[in-house]
């Protein structure tokens, strides 16, 4: 519980301190709705940890493969999600795919359990 604590207080802070970077927007600038999905073949407990539609931050306890779609208010400037799992196996993954308005952003965000079997990572901010 500590590390996710402190890994949502990192997530936190790059968000307030974060300066606005273009480089993961696409084409469909216009576009404030998100859809994460997360896949893989992690078999521990996972937590995702993700910017609500409102700017706060809901702590899910999800099973693979998830996927939730997200309508930003007009306030939220930029949204994140934080993938955590523990009670894996070392080597196993997870995929995070994000798209805005249809169009994936970025390239997949691969996460890979450490020797412990677990991990706690963030995916690339969306900036809107």
């Amino acid at each position: 519980m500590k590390k996710l604590t402190i890994a949502l207080l990192t997530m936190l802070t790059i968000l307030v301190s974060c300066k606005k970077d273009n480089s993961n927007k696409n084409p469909d600038n216009s576009s404030r709705t998100l859809r994460y999905e997360v896949t893989g073949n992690f078999t521990g407990a996972v937590i995702a940890s993700y910017t609500t539609a409102a700017g706060s931050t809901a702590n899910d306890p999800i099973t693979l493969p998830w996927n939730r779609e997200i309508n930003y208010a007009a306030n939220v400037t930029a949204a994140i999600i934080l993938i955590t799992g523990n009670g894996g196996i070392a080597g196993q993954k997870v995929t995070v795919v994000i798209k805005r308005g249809g169009n994936q952003v970025g390239a997949p965000f691969e996460i890979v359990a450490e020797a412990s079997g677990s991990f706690s990572k963030p995916a690339p901010i969306v900036v809107f």
